[in-house]
């Protein structure tokens, strides 16, 4: 073990910022666009509050279930992943890989950290919320920081953490290779490649459609938590924001829920000789699938809804249509067919070049609720409002 910090040959240093290429155009666009957003805070205004007097206490109820979300993704470890090549040299040399993880959990650990402050920061800028509720953020930080960061890395040594330390070679190469998947669906385009694995359900064989749509629902159990941690996001932003329209929070809030729960018919649709092996039509596998996700919007909607009468302000009753349009999505997203780079279709954007073609594919789901969504705040009442989105959700579900 050398006491010196661990170099790895031929990495650019900080993540390429400093290496005048793309990474740094990136970076120096992102942070223009986060420090300009500053000085817009009457624009934020209007969008977030409409107008109206903000609410610090739930602004600040908000915010910490925020945190607790987004702090709390650092129990599933993620960070635990080294590639192969660079624990080989490591092993040669004789350096420690334990100091090279730890780093790692510390820079995961930071980067959410500034995520969370830009929010808040912003949030309360633009709701000129009093000088006390800066502090309660921080201190909501820090509470939420000692609570989780003992149970995702343990105690001990900063630069030795036991969770770095217990992390064998198979399980960072096993990280790195579920790294690698997510990579390769961001460069191609392909969101259904990051949906969620299963983890193994005991109980009785599988010996029907339905029964294996319910099984792959409790395989990702997991997610549970998350969830219900969304619908109270939901619940409070329908409050604190008054300028968001209640079918936008619904819209993404359950989206975002439910998609990992469309893990098992996603990995189902990637495996055509599966789907042949289970000898049954793609429109009976849809509708068992669409059936589970139903449940488990359902379940998500009365979390919310729970949540808003508690806070004393029930959300509109058009906004709830956007339950069941995102179960569709989830729906459309999972088993969207293959991408074909045959022919792209390049367009001149502001941005370069784009492949029109790929990035309509890498849509499919989400299309279906911008256009949902947009029905329900353009028209948010009326009998025509449900035939169309009851018409999006159908079709989300058969196609």
């Amino acid at each position: 073990m050398t006491a010196t910090a661990v170099r790895v040959p031929g990495r650019a240093r900080f993540g390429g910022l400093l290496s005048g290429d793309t990474p740094t155009f990136i970076a120096v666009f992102a942070f223009g666009w986060l420090v300009m957003a500053f000085f817009r805070l009457e624009w934020w205004r209007s969008v977030l509050f409409a107008g109206m007097a903000a609410h610090p206490p739930v602004l600040l109820g908000l915010f910490a279930v925020l945190a607790v979300l987004l702090l709390g993704s650092m129990l599933n470890r993620s960070f635990l992943w080294a590639e192969p090549a660079v624990l080989t040299w490591l092993d040669f040399t004789g350096h420690d890989r334990v100091r090279l993880v730890s780093g790692r959990v510390w820079t995961v650990w930071f980067g959410r950290l500034l995520a969370l402050g830009y929010l808040g920061a912003l949030l309360a800028a633009a709701a000129t919320v009093p000088l006390w509720t800066w502090y309660a953020g921080f201190g909501v930080l820090v509470l939420v920081t000692a609570v989780v960061l003992p149970r995702a890395a343990g105690v001990g040594p900063p630069l030795r953490l036991p969770v770095a330390v217990a992390a064998g070679r198979q399980r960072l190469v096993d990280g790195w290779s579920a790294r690698v998947v997510r990579l390769v669906s961001v460069t191609f385009l392909d969101p259904s490649m990051m949906l969620p694995s299963a983890h193994p359900v005991p109980g009785r064989p599988v010996r029907s459609v339905a029964a294996f749509a319910l099984a792959g629902m409790a395989a990702r159990a997991r997610f549970a938590v998350p969830a219900v941690l969304l619908a109270s996001v939901v619940a409070l932003a329908h409050v604190a924001l008054p300028g968001v329209p209640d079918a936008v929070l619904v819209g993404l809030g359950a989206y975002a829920a439910l998609l990992p729960f469309g893990g098992g018919i996603g990995q189902l649709w990637r495996s055509p000789g599966l789907r042949r092996w289970l000898d049954v039509s793609d429109r009976a596998l849809r509708g068992w699938h669409a059936a589970a996700l139903g449940g488990l919007a359902l379940g998500w909607a009365l979390v919310a809804f729970a949540g808003t009468v508690l806070l004393g302000s029930p959300l509109a009753g058009a906004a709830w249509l956007a339950v069941p349009l995102a179960a569709a999505m989830v729906l459309r997203t999972a088993t969207r067919p293959p991408i074909g780079y045959d022919s792209p279709g390049m367009t001149d954007t502001p941005f370069g070049p784009a492949p029109v073609r790929l990035v309509a594919q890498a849509v499919r789901g989400p299309d279906l609720g911008v256009l949902g969504v947009l029905v329900l705040v353009s028209q948010p009442s009326g009998v025509l409002t449900v035939l169309v989105t009851l018409g999006l959700v159908v079709w989300g579900v058969l196609r």
